[in-house]
Parts: structure tokens; sequence; C-alpha cells
């Protein structure tokens, strides 16, 4: 989703008319701003553009039970392949990614790297990840439909 907001600078406080900006960045997720100075007769702005995600209320534990077979197949593979790399970086599993993030990735099934930053904090991990993971996809759907 996307939101422009323009935020005016106050001549007589000297700081900028800022607080819905900082309430509107406090309340999203936000996955992009491009920022642009704006002077027009004297007014001075900040135009910002956002591409934000809605914030959800919490994070719970995924609902392993709206998996379909393949799904289910997808997700056990890529728990076992975090919990391998995550012992061989000395960290733990949940530092890697979160249960959540896996199950988002098999909800969404990514094709391209690119695909990982529409996944709740998955856009650098999918740049290093991302290839593996999609492969895992791929050949745990395989090996479920045999």
């Amino acid at each position: 989703m996307y939101r422009l907001i323009l935020v005016r600078f106050n001549r007589d406080s000297g700081e900028f008319d800022d607080q819905e900006f900082n309430r509107f960045c406090r309340e999203h997720n936000i996955v992009r701003i491009e920022k642009e100075f704006i002077n027009s007769d004297g007014n001075i702005y900040y135009s910002f553009f956002i591409e934000y995600q809605e914030r959800r209320e919490k994070q719970g534990r995924p609902d392993l039970e709206s998996l379909n077979e393949v799904e289910r197949a997808q997700y056990e593979k890529l728990r076992e392949w975090r919990n391998d790399i995550a012992s061989s970086e000395g960290v733990p599993a949940y530092i890697l990614m979160y249960n959540s993030q896996l199950f988002d990735i098999v909800k969404k099934q990514p094709r391209a790297i690119g695909d990982f930053a529409a996944i709740r904090g998955m856009k650098g991990k999918g740049e290093k990840y991302g290839e593996a993971i999609i492969k895992l996809l791929q050949e745990a759907s395989l090996g479920s439909e045999e």
C-alpha cells in the first residue's frame, strides 16, 4: 500500500510539522520511503512517498492446521534446513528465522529473490538464503507429490 504525506516547515517554530508523519510510521510496517524537498512560493515542505504494510495486531503461532499436505511438507523441510543452518552458524534457530516467517514463506511461495521483500523481516534474509529456500520449496513440493 502507498501513502503520500506532506510535512510543512513552520517558520514560527523553526521546525517541521511532522507529527502526522511520525504517527503514521509508528502505526505501520514501513517498506520504503522516498523523500523530496519542495520549495513552493517560499513555503518549504518535505514530500514523503511511503510504501507500507498494515501492522498485524499480534504475531501469534502459525496456524499449521491451515496448511495442506504439500505446504506442511515444505514447512517441515524449511524448519529442518533452518535448524541445520543455525547450528552450523552457532546461533539459535529463531535468530535465523521465526516459525512465523517460515509459515509466511510457505503461504506466499516466493519464486524469485525479490519476492522475499513482501514477507515480514525477510528482505535481507531472502537475499542471503532465497535461492536455497526456493529450491527447498520446489523439492518438498515434488517429493510430496510422488
